[in-house]
Protein backbone atom coordinates (compact mmCIF):
# COMPACT_ATOMS: atom_id res chain seq x y z
CA UNK A 1 0.00 0.00 0.00
CA UNK A 2 3.12 2.39 0.86
CA UNK A 3 4.57 1.97 -2.36
CA UNK A 4 1.68 2.33 -4.68
CA UNK A 5 0.68 5.16 -2.40
CA UNK A 6 3.81 6.50 -3.07
CA UNK A 7 4.07 6.13 -7.01
CA UNK A 8 0.97 7.76 -7.25
CA UNK A 9 1.69 10.51 -5.26
CA UNK A 10 4.59 10.98 -7.16
CA UNK A 11 3.57 10.53 -10.66
CA UNK A 12 0.53 13.19 -9.87
CA UNK A 13 3.08 15.80 -8.83
CA UNK A 14 4.81 14.80 -12.33
CA UNK A 15 8.01 13.15 -10.32
CA UNK A 16 9.51 9.81 -11.17
CA UNK A 17 9.97 8.70 -7.29
CA UNK A 18 8.01 9.33 -4.24
CA UNK A 19 9.17 8.42 -0.77
CA UNK A 20 6.70 8.54 2.07
CA UNK A 21 7.58 9.29 5.68
CA UNK A 22 6.07 10.20 8.90
CA UNK A 23 5.51 13.72 8.48
CA UNK A 24 6.29 17.07 6.71
CA UNK A 25 8.86 17.76 9.10
CA UNK A 26 10.44 14.13 8.32
CA UNK A 27 10.50 14.75 4.61
CA UNK A 28 12.37 18.26 4.61
CA UNK A 29 14.79 16.78 7.37
CA UNK A 30 15.84 13.84 5.37
CA UNK A 31 15.87 15.83 1.88
CA UNK A 32 18.22 18.37 3.21
CA UNK A 33 20.44 15.71 4.60
CA UNK A 34 20.23 13.51 1.59
CA UNK A 35 21.78 16.70 -0.58
CA UNK A 36 24.20 17.68 2.41
CA UNK A 37 25.64 14.31 1.79
CA UNK A 38 25.07 14.32 -2.14
CA UNK A 39 26.31 17.40 -2.90
CA UNK A 40 29.25 17.42 0.37
CA UNK A 41 27.80 20.82 1.94
CA UNK A 42 29.66 21.44 5.40
CA UNK A 43 27.76 22.25 8.29
CA UNK A 44 26.33 25.44 8.88
CA UNK A 45 26.00 26.17 5.12
CA UNK A 46 22.67 28.44 4.57
CA UNK A 47 19.41 27.91 3.16
CA UNK A 48 17.30 30.48 2.30
CA UNK A 49 13.98 30.01 4.43
CA UNK A 50 10.76 32.97 3.90
CA UNK A 51 9.93 34.56 7.23
CA UNK A 52 6.53 33.19 6.82
CA UNK A 53 6.08 29.78 7.38
CA UNK A 54 5.73 26.97 9.48
CA UNK A 55 8.50 26.67 11.60
CA UNK A 56 9.10 23.06 10.58
CA UNK A 57 10.78 24.60 7.66
CA UNK A 58 13.97 26.47 9.24
CA UNK A 59 13.94 23.81 12.08
CA UNK A 60 14.25 21.13 9.79
CA UNK A 61 17.40 23.14 8.61
CA UNK A 62 18.65 23.32 12.17
CA UNK A 63 18.07 19.44 12.57
CA UNK A 64 20.67 18.44 9.52
CA UNK A 65 23.36 21.10 10.72
CA UNK A 66 22.42 24.18 8.30
CA UNK A 67 21.47 27.67 8.88
CA UNK A 68 18.27 29.00 7.63
CA UNK A 69 18.82 32.75 6.47
CA UNK A 70 15.38 34.47 6.31
CA UNK A 71 14.21 36.00 3.12
CA UNK A 72 11.17 38.46 3.77
CA UNK A 73 7.94 37.74 1.90
CA UNK A 74 5.36 39.27 -0.94
CA UNK A 75 2.67 41.16 0.44
CA UNK A 76 0.22 40.01 -1.82
CA UNK A 77 1.06 36.24 -1.85
CA UNK A 78 2.78 35.68 1.38
CA UNK A 79 5.78 33.73 -0.19
CA UNK A 80 9.61 34.28 -0.14
CA UNK A 81 10.08 37.78 -2.56
CA UNK A 82 12.38 36.57 -4.95
CA UNK A 83 13.54 40.58 -5.11
CA UNK A 84 14.69 39.81 -1.87
CA UNK A 85 17.06 36.41 -2.31
CA UNK A 86 20.05 38.03 -3.36
CA UNK A 87 21.27 40.47 -0.44
CA UNK A 88 21.00 37.23 1.58
CA UNK A 89 23.47 35.12 -0.62
CA UNK A 90 26.89 34.62 0.69
CA UNK A 91 29.55 32.47 -0.29
CA UNK A 92 28.12 29.84 1.91
CA UNK A 93 24.50 29.79 0.52
CA UNK A 94 23.88 26.59 -0.64
CA UNK A 95 20.25 26.09 -1.14
CA UNK A 96 16.74 27.84 -1.14
CA UNK A 97 13.52 26.46 0.39
CA UNK A 98 10.57 28.11 -1.53
CA UNK A 99 7.17 27.59 0.68
CA UNK A 100 4.04 27.66 -1.29
CA UNK A 101 1.73 29.05 2.01
CA UNK A 102 -1.80 28.37 2.54
CA UNK A 103 -1.56 26.68 -1.05
CA UNK A 104 -0.37 29.90 -2.68
CA UNK A 105 2.54 28.50 -5.32
CA UNK A 106 5.35 31.11 -5.29
CA UNK A 107 6.50 33.05 -8.02
CA UNK A 108 8.84 30.06 -9.62
CA UNK A 109 9.98 31.73 -12.21
CA UNK A 110 11.24 34.42 -10.49
CA UNK A 111 12.78 32.05 -7.90
CA UNK A 112 14.59 29.81 -9.90
CA UNK A 113 16.02 32.49 -12.31
CA UNK A 114 18.28 33.54 -9.00
CA UNK A 115 19.06 30.33 -7.68
CA UNK A 116 20.00 29.14 -10.96
CA UNK A 117 22.51 32.42 -11.28
CA UNK A 118 24.36 31.45 -7.93
CA UNK A 119 24.25 27.66 -8.36
CA UNK A 120 21.78 26.65 -5.53
CA UNK A 121 20.11 24.18 -5.34
CA UNK A 122 16.17 24.01 -4.69
CA UNK A 123 13.70 22.28 -1.97
CA UNK A 124 9.98 23.04 -2.19
CA UNK A 125 8.13 23.22 0.46
CA UNK A 126 4.70 22.15 -0.48
CA UNK A 127 3.30 20.63 2.38
CA UNK A 128 0.44 23.46 1.90
CA UNK A 129 0.15 22.54 -1.72
CA UNK A 130 -1.61 19.49 -2.80
CA UNK A 131 -1.80 19.88 -6.97
CA UNK A 132 -1.29 23.41 -6.90
CA UNK A 133 0.23 24.84 -10.17
CA UNK A 134 2.13 27.31 -11.31
CA UNK A 135 1.38 28.39 -15.33
CA UNK A 136 0.45 24.43 -15.73
CA UNK A 137 2.95 23.07 -14.37
CA UNK A 138 2.44 21.02 -10.95
CA UNK A 139 3.74 22.67 -7.50
CA UNK A 140 7.10 19.85 -6.55
CA UNK A 141 8.11 19.42 -9.96
CA UNK A 142 10.33 22.52 -10.10
CA UNK A 143 13.47 22.00 -7.86
CA UNK A 144 15.94 18.93 -7.16
CA UNK A 145 12.90 17.63 -4.72
CA UNK A 146 9.84 18.65 -2.99
CA UNK A 147 8.77 17.58 0.95
CA UNK A 148 4.94 17.22 1.53
CA UNK A 149 3.20 16.87 4.61
CA UNK A 150 0.09 14.15 5.29
CA UNK A 151 -1.05 15.19 8.11
CA UNK A 152 -4.33 15.07 9.09
CA UNK A 153 -4.83 19.08 9.41
CA UNK A 154 -3.70 19.11 5.44
CA UNK A 155 -5.44 18.80 2.03
CA UNK A 156 -4.35 15.47 1.50
CA UNK A 157 -3.85 13.22 4.40
CA UNK A 158 -2.14 9.71 5.88
CA UNK A 159 -3.67 11.05 9.13
CA UNK A 160 0.10 11.44 9.89
CA UNK A 161 3.05 11.36 6.95
CA UNK A 162 4.65 13.30 4.71
CA UNK A 163 6.33 12.37 1.09
CA UNK A 164 9.38 13.53 -0.67
CA UNK A 165 9.07 13.53 -4.43
CA UNK A 166 12.29 13.60 -7.15
CA UNK A 167 13.45 12.67 -10.26
CA UNK A 168 16.72 11.86 -8.90
CA UNK A 169 17.56 8.28 -8.51
CA UNK A 170 20.69 8.41 -5.92
CA UNK A 171 18.68 11.24 -3.59
CA UNK A 172 15.93 8.49 -3.89
CA UNK A 173 17.68 5.50 -2.09
CA UNK A 174 19.21 8.15 0.25
CA UNK A 175 15.98 9.24 1.21
CA UNK A 176 15.10 5.42 1.87
CA UNK A 177 18.35 4.74 3.40
CA UNK A 178 17.50 7.96 6.36
CA UNK A 179 13.69 7.65 7.06
CA UNK A 180 15.08 3.71 7.88
CA UNK A 181 18.18 4.03 10.35
CA UNK A 182 20.53 4.00 7.59
CA UNK A 183 20.12 1.11 5.90
CA UNK A 184 21.92 -0.31 2.99
CA UNK A 185 19.04 -1.79 1.23
CA UNK A 186 17.06 0.81 -0.34
CA UNK A 187 16.76 -0.61 -4.18
CA UNK A 188 13.09 -0.41 -5.63
CA UNK A 189 13.19 -4.26 -5.85
CA UNK A 190 13.21 -4.40 -1.73
CA UNK A 191 10.03 -2.42 -1.85
CA UNK A 192 7.89 -5.64 -2.92
CA UNK A 193 7.85 -7.72 -0.18
CA UNK A 194 6.70 -10.79 -2.49
CA UNK A 195 10.63 -10.82 -4.36
CA UNK A 196 13.57 -11.77 -2.56
CA UNK A 197 16.56 -9.20 -3.28
CA UNK A 198 19.02 -10.68 -4.57
CA UNK A 199 21.51 -8.54 -3.61
CA UNK A 200 20.87 -9.69 -0.21
CA UNK A 201 22.70 -12.96 -0.25
CA UNK A 202 25.77 -11.42 -2.16
CA UNK A 203 27.11 -9.03 0.97
CA UNK A 204 28.83 -10.33 4.61
CA UNK A 205 25.92 -10.03 6.01
CA UNK A 206 21.71 -9.14 5.34
CA UNK A 207 21.72 -5.68 3.54
CA UNK A 208 18.11 -5.09 4.79
CA UNK A 209 20.27 -5.36 8.59
CA UNK A 210 23.14 -3.31 7.36
CA UNK A 211 23.76 0.26 8.11
CA UNK A 212 25.88 2.26 6.54
CA UNK A 213 24.66 5.62 7.72
CA UNK A 214 23.30 7.57 10.70
CA UNK A 215 19.36 7.52 9.80
CA UNK A 216 16.14 7.68 11.66
CA UNK A 217 12.70 5.84 12.30
CA UNK A 218 10.63 7.64 10.00
CA UNK A 219 8.43 5.07 8.24
CA UNK A 220 5.27 5.31 8.00
CA UNK A 221 2.73 1.40 7.84
CA UNK A 222 0.49 0.15 5.38
CA UNK A 223 -2.18 1.51 7.09
CA UNK A 224 -1.01 5.25 6.25
CA UNK A 225 -0.30 3.36 3.00
CA UNK A 226 -3.73 2.70 2.02
CA UNK A 227 -5.51 6.02 3.37
CA UNK A 228 -3.50 7.55 1.02
CA UNK A 229 -4.74 5.87 -1.51
CA UNK A 230 -8.36 6.49 -0.74
CA UNK A 231 -7.30 10.17 -0.38
CA UNK A 232 -5.86 9.93 -3.92
CA UNK A 233 -9.04 8.82 -5.16
CA UNK A 234 -10.93 11.38 -3.47
CA UNK A 235 -8.86 13.91 -4.69
CA UNK A 236 -11.15 16.03 -7.28
CA UNK A 237 -13.71 16.13 -4.89
CA UNK A 238 -11.22 17.47 -1.74
CA UNK A 239 -9.58 19.77 -3.89
CA UNK A 240 -12.40 21.21 -5.94
CA UNK A 241 -14.92 21.71 -2.81
CA UNK A 242 -12.04 24.34 -0.87
CA UNK A 243 -11.70 25.89 -4.34
CA UNK A 244 -15.00 26.32 -3.93
CA UNK A 245 -15.88 27.14 -0.61
CA UNK A 246 -12.81 30.00 -0.70
CA UNK A 247 -14.29 31.74 -3.52
CA UNK A 248 -17.35 31.64 -1.67
CA UNK A 249 -16.22 33.45 1.64
CA UNK A 250 -14.26 35.79 -1.23
CA UNK A 251 -17.40 36.40 -2.55
CA UNK A 252 -19.33 36.87 0.62
CA UNK A 253 -16.68 39.33 2.06
CA UNK A 254 -16.80 41.38 -0.90
CA UNK A 255 -17.11 45.53 0.65
CA UNK A 256 -14.39 44.24 3.15
CA UNK A 257 -11.65 45.35 1.54
CA UNK A 258 -11.38 48.58 3.09
CA UNK A 259 -10.12 47.13 6.25
CA UNK A 260 -9.41 43.36 5.35
CA UNK A 261 -7.14 42.26 2.44
CA UNK A 262 -8.65 39.03 0.91
CA UNK A 263 -6.34 36.49 -1.33
CA UNK A 264 -5.23 37.82 -4.52
CA UNK A 265 -3.15 35.65 -6.85
CA UNK A 266 -2.92 35.24 -10.74
CA UNK A 267 -4.55 33.65 -13.38
CA UNK A 268 -2.14 31.74 -14.24
CA UNK A 269 -1.84 30.24 -10.64
CA UNK A 270 -4.13 27.03 -9.07
CA UNK A 271 -4.38 27.79 -5.47
CA UNK A 272 -5.16 24.66 -3.22
CA UNK A 273 -6.38 26.94 -0.90
CA UNK A 274 -5.79 24.63 2.15
CA UNK A 275 -7.15 27.63 4.41
CA UNK A 276 -8.35 31.13 3.65
CA UNK A 277 -5.58 33.70 5.36
CA UNK A 278 -7.17 36.96 5.78
CA UNK A 279 -4.73 40.25 6.75
CA UNK A 280 -5.74 43.51 8.67
CA UNK A 281 -5.13 46.68 7.04
CA UNK A 282 -3.08 49.13 8.93
CA UNK A 283 -4.98 51.73 9.31
CA UNK A 284 -8.17 49.43 10.21
CA UNK A 285 -9.89 50.94 14.00
CA UNK A 286 -8.62 47.51 15.77
CA UNK A 287 -6.34 44.90 15.99
CA UNK A 288 -6.02 41.34 15.50
CA UNK A 289 -6.95 40.06 18.95
CA UNK A 290 -9.77 42.03 19.30
CA UNK A 291 -10.95 40.27 16.02
CA UNK A 292 -10.22 36.64 16.51
CA UNK A 293 -11.12 36.78 19.94
CA UNK A 294 -14.72 37.67 18.48
CA UNK A 295 -14.82 35.20 15.90
CA UNK A 296 -14.10 32.90 18.17
CA UNK A 297 -16.51 33.54 21.14
CA UNK A 298 -19.07 32.98 18.13
CA UNK A 299 -17.82 29.16 17.19
CA UNK A 300 -15.26 30.43 14.29
CA UNK A 301 -11.52 28.92 14.88
CA UNK A 302 -9.23 30.80 13.68
CA UNK A 303 -4.95 30.80 13.58
CA UNK A 304 -2.12 33.44 13.56
CA UNK A 305 -0.80 33.74 9.98
CA UNK A 306 2.34 31.63 10.59
CA UNK A 307 4.54 33.61 12.87
CA UNK A 308 7.84 32.81 12.53
CA UNK A 309 10.54 35.12 13.51
CA UNK A 310 8.71 36.63 17.24
CA UNK A 311 8.42 33.01 18.17
CA UNK A 312 10.27 33.05 21.73
CA UNK A 313 12.69 30.15 20.62
CA UNK A 314 13.81 31.90 17.72
CA UNK A 315 13.83 35.16 19.28
CA UNK A 316 16.47 33.27 21.89
CA UNK A 317 18.51 31.56 18.76
CA UNK A 318 18.31 34.35 16.50
CA UNK A 319 17.57 37.79 18.37
CA UNK A 320 15.57 40.59 17.71
CA UNK A 321 15.19 40.58 14.21
CA UNK A 322 11.49 40.72 13.47
CA UNK A 323 11.98 44.14 12.26
CA UNK A 324 14.50 43.85 9.83
CA UNK A 325 11.74 42.16 8.04
CA UNK A 326 8.68 44.68 7.44
CA UNK A 327 6.47 42.32 5.24
CA UNK A 328 6.69 39.54 8.29
CA UNK A 329 6.43 42.07 10.36
CA UNK A 330 3.03 43.23 9.70
CA UNK A 331 1.40 39.60 8.81
CA UNK A 332 3.01 38.57 12.37
CA UNK A 333 0.80 40.81 13.87
CA UNK A 334 -2.28 41.52 11.44
CA UNK A 335 -2.30 38.08 9.33
CA UNK A 336 -4.61 35.20 10.19
CA UNK A 337 -6.42 32.55 8.80
CA UNK A 338 -10.00 30.94 8.91
CA UNK A 339 -11.28 27.43 7.35
CA UNK A 340 -12.34 26.71 3.74
CA UNK A 341 -12.45 22.76 4.66
CA UNK A 342 -14.21 20.39 2.16
CA UNK A 343 -16.04 19.39 5.36
CA UNK A 344 -17.95 23.11 5.75
CA UNK A 345 -21.30 23.64 4.32
CA UNK A 346 -22.83 26.55 3.16
CA UNK A 347 -24.55 27.73 6.17
CA UNK A 348 -21.37 27.26 8.05
CA UNK A 349 -19.83 29.58 5.82
CA UNK A 350 -22.47 31.96 5.55
CA UNK A 351 -21.67 32.28 9.12
CA UNK A 352 -18.29 33.22 8.94
CA UNK A 353 -19.05 35.58 6.36
CA UNK A 354 -21.68 37.22 8.48
CA UNK A 355 -19.87 37.08 11.89
CA UNK A 356 -17.17 39.18 9.95
CA UNK A 357 -19.08 41.67 8.46
CA UNK A 358 -21.60 41.66 11.98
CA UNK A 359 -17.69 42.51 13.47
CA UNK A 360 -17.11 45.50 11.32
CA UNK A 361 -19.86 46.62 11.08
CA UNK A 362 -19.74 47.45 15.05
CA UNK A 363 -16.32 48.93 14.59
CA UNK A 364 -16.52 51.52 11.93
Amino acid sequence: MVNRFEREFAKLHEQRYGVACNSGTSALHVALEAMKEKFGWADESEVLVPTITFIATSNACIHAGLKPVFVDVDPISYNMAASCMEKHITERTVAAIPVHTFGQPCDMDAILEVTRKYGLRVLEDCAEAHFATYKGKKIGSFGNMAAFSTYVAHTITTGIGGVITTNDLTLTEIFRSLIAHGRACTCETCLDPRQVCKLRMQTEMDKRFMMVRMGYSYRIGELEGALGLGQLENRDHIMNTRKENAHYLSEGLQGTEKYLQLPEYPDYVDHSFMMYPIVIKKDAPFMRDEFTHFLEKNNIETRPMLPLLNQPVYRELFGEIESDYPVAEWLDHYGLYVGCHHGLNREQLDKIVAKIKEFLQNKV
